[in-house]
């Protein structure tokens, strides 16, 4: 972590803590404030982080998928140690298996590692227009589509490429698709009572449900709700998606 990064984190919680305690522990959260600026571990942290992103865009080594929440997590780390050409195809492929309403697969992996004929598992989807891989969306999530428009904001932002939204994918451009992936959660997963976007209620970074033996489907055993972190995701691609979008017309202003 570079020292502006180091003193935003620190400003951060000394602003916090603050308005937590009294004057008299000033002093204390200083100290702290000191030993944060001060240690090497973020350092070596960040270091860490570079090698591992550097040996794929998959999760691990017991993981063969490239995942959309993770990728966002972490494209601006894969942008500083793979080529330009890495980062896009791995964008261009979320967008080749987008489903005709406009969803957004969780992940996708190399077709000859995907069990495709495992019965009670993943149910792969194939794309004309991307043969190599295989991909697979669990339904019980809704956060694929904004952490796609997330990640490919992050990367207009940091490679200063915004002609990469009139890339065209089985099609349509880059552009276009993102605009569908938010109808598909505006005329899917809105309930309108509330104005907000609902979800199968899960555990596990949100996506597996008690009900179901997968549990990254829903059925009609699935109890929805609305939570916290699916829209706060959605806010977050709205701004992200009306920074980068020229058209005003195009524009979004939020659940319609």
């Amino acid at each position: 972590m570079n020292k502006f990064g180091k003193l935003f984190f620190a400003a951060a919680l000394s602003s916090l803590a603050m308005s937590a305690f009294a004057d008299n522990d000033y002093n204390k959260l200083r100290i702290v404030q000191k030993q944060i600026l001060e240690d090497k571990t973020m350092d070596r942290v960040n270091e860490m982080a570079h090698e591992i992103v550097s040996s794929g865009l998959n999760a691990g080594d017991g993981y063969g998928e490239v995942w959309i929440r993770d990728f966002n997590t972490f494209i601006q780390v894969a942008m500083d140690v793979s080529p330009d050409s890495t980062i896009t195809h791995a964008l261009n492929t979320f967008f080749h298996f987008q489903g005709k309403t406009g969803d957004i697969v969780d992940g996708y992996i190399d077709i000859r590692k995907a069990d495709l004929n495992n019965v009670g598992g993943y149910k792969y989807r194939l794309s004309e227009s991307c043969s190599l891989y295989a991909a697979h969306k669990n339904t019980v999530e809704t956060d694929h589509e904004t952490s796609l428009i997330q990640a490919v904001y992050q990367y207009i932002k940091k490679s200063g490429n915004k002609d990469y939204l009139k890339t065209v994918v089985a099609g349509k451009t880059v552009e276009e698709r993102m605009e569908e992936s938010l109808e598909f959660l505006m005329n899917e997963k809105l309930n309108k009572q509330y104005g907000l976007i609902i979800g199968a209620t899960t555990a596990d970074w949100g996506d597996v449900q008690p009900e179901h033996i997968w549990g990254v489907e829903i059925d009609e055993n699935t109890h929805f709700t609305i939570d916290i972190y699916d829209n706060a995701m959605l806010v977050i691609a709205l701004e992200n998606y009306n920074e980068l979008i020229d058209d005003a017309s195009k524009k979004q202003n939020g659940v319609r």
